[in-house]
């Protein structure tokens, strides 16, 4: 890397890393105290303040930017952000110039939210948790992104994640942003790779997140930091201006604190968009999801019990008949189902050989869009990725790198096992799915989304975890490699702190029918306290 090149990066990075810490100093002293205590608070709740002016939209960002300098980089350090937004507070006090209109406003008008470093930001680094990376600032918004922008949402910053979206035994490390820590207890991981957006909502530095997930990495991360995360139908949000992973695989979508935030940024982001032919096969008009909460009862909804992938921990079984007893008790009929042997091997049979095909072209076709200075082939990556020029303390995942050089030189994209990947197993897979759903009348599968709960982090050995299962993730394959759409709630805790999510999975295009089962069970059990960070 050339000295000229050094320079300009240390110049972008001393632009990206402006902190909550500098903007609160010089930006948050002069709005008053609010009448209303945001701490926690959803969607709607936030909205009924701004709107009847007990708080204004700055003193909305300006309370998450002191709690982002209070709890990210200093007291327990959770590293949930890579970069906050430094336009954030000249956002909000343009969104407040325009209060006093008539005009009817968004839910999601002044709402704060992260997005996963992976979404292109204008104007702002993205970087995937890549030190090769760092200095790639996108000339336009991811399209989800600028969907929320439009209306009237405040991007807060950019979540840490699993470097390019893949742990390799680091959940939620990467070489920007570190290692990203569960709020609910520091000595654990938030999961991958959508690790940084969990955190930070449970931590309270946001309303809702954006996140990514091919196999799992909305889902996972929202079970074990005691939220809700919903994997969409394929093809249900766009993907344009998202880094890849594997794109027959990829899905968007949001985490949040309730079933009815998630439906409401869902009625937001859904949709077709003509640069992602994936969304074209859609509803022609996705929407209603806030609309569809209706249910009081579960009186007449049929789940089908998945019972495959028990027995990882005691705990986590036990809280799942809890849960499956309070099904009962709302007055669902439950029906046990045992998934065919394949059912448990989908990562070695189709997530682990579409990753290794798909990722290098997919991923090139990213660095293509990006700015000239920026790495336009994955070897080009690689060899920055590599170099101690682009590091700080943070090296990168010596396994992820080895990982990217195998993906290099793999030349899987035209092997018959890749194309019967694609042409039998996974019809096959959606074909099972549906006929068990059609023989059993079921309006969903359920199943905890997790065997295990939240892992130790990889530089702190935990002693009080117990996890039996080889791939406590195992559940989480079955939607993506259908393109099911999936929902988690919190179910409760277990000891270590630890939450635990349970999910709901139907066929395509139900997530009215799923966000309105699960927000049943998210009403009957009293809302838990949150991390005990303050």
């Amino acid at each position: 890397m050339s000295v000229k090149r050094l320079i300009q990066l240390v110049s972008l990075l001393a632009i990206a890393a402006v902190s909550a810490q500098a903007l609160a100093d010089e930006s948050c002293v002069s709005p008053a105290p609010a009448v209303f205590e945001p701490s926690y608070a959803g969607i709607e709740e936030l909205h009924a303040a701004i709107e009847s002016r007990r708080i204004s939209v700055e003193q909305l960002v300006c309370y998450y930017l002191r709690r982002i300098d209070r709890l990210d980089q200093r007291g327990p350090q959770i590293h949930a952000l890579i970069s906050v937004n430094p336009n954030a507070l000249e956002r909000a006090r343009r969104l407040d110039a325009l209060a006093g209109g008539r005009q009817a406003r968004s839910l999601l008008f002044g709402i704060p939210f992260v997005a996963k470093d992976s979404y292109n930001t204008a104007g702002i680094p993205t970087t995937g948790g890549s030190a090769a990376l760092r200095s790639s600032v996108p000339a336009e918004n991811a399209f989800v992104v600028q969907r929320l922008l439009d209306e009237g949402a405040v991007l807060i910053g950019k979540a840490n994640m699993s470097e390019l979206a893949a742990s390799f035994g680091r959940l939620g490390y990467s070489a920007v942003g570190g290692q990203t820590r569960n709020p609910y207890n520091t000595a654990r991981d938030v999961s991958g790779s959508s690790s940084g957006s969990a955190a930070a909502l449970a931590a309270d530095f946001a309303v809702f997140g954006l996140g990514t997930d091919t196999s799992g990495s909305i889902r996972d991360p929202a079970s074990v930091a005691g939220l809700v995360g919903l994997r969409p139908t394929f093809g249900l949000i766009s993907r344009t201006g998202v880094m890849p992973s594997a794109p027959s695989f990829d899905a968007t979508g949001a985490l949040t604190r309730s079933v009815r935030d998630q439906a409401i940024v869902l009625d937001a982001i859904a949709g077709v968009d003509p640069l992602d032919p994936a969304t074209r096969g859609g509803p022609t008009r996705a929407g209603g999801y806030r609309a569809g909460l209706m249910r009081t009862t579960l009186k007449g909804v049929r789940l089908g019990v998945i019972g495959n992938f028990r027995g990882g921990n005691a705990e986590v079984d036990a809280l799942e008949r809890s849960v499956l007893s309070r099904l009962e008790s709302l007055g669902a009929k439950l029906e046990p189902l045992i998934l065919p042997a394949e059912f448990e091997r989908l990562w070695n049979l189709v997530l682990e050989p579409a990753d290794e095909a798909e990722f290098k072209a997919a991923f090139e076709h990213y660095l293509g869009i990006l700015p000239p200075d920026q790495p336009k082939t994955l070897a080009a990556l690689i060899a920055a990725s590599a170099a101690d020029a682009v590091h700080s303390a943070i090296p990168i995942n010596p396994r992820r790198l080895e990982a990217l050089r195998r993906d290099d030189a793999s030349r899987s994209a035209d092997s018959p096992a890749y194309a019967r990947v694609l042409t039998e197993i996974v019809p096959a897979v959606r074909a099972q799915l549906a006929a068990l759903a059609e023989e059993h009348h079921l309006d969903a599968f359920v199943f905890a989304t997790m065997s295990c709960p939240a892992s130790p982090r990889y530089d702190r050995p935990d002693p009080s975890y117990v996890c039996q299962s080889e791939d406590p993730y195992k559940a989480s394959y079955i939607a993506p490699v259908a393109g099911y759409p999936e929902v988690t709630v919190p179910a409760g805790r277990i000891s270590a702190n630890m939450p635990i999510g349970y999910s709901f999975m139907g066929l395509p295009h139900t997530e009215r029918q799923l966000l309105d089962i699960a927000g049943v069970l998210e009403a009957a059990r009293p809302r838990p306290p949150p991390p005990p960070l303050d």
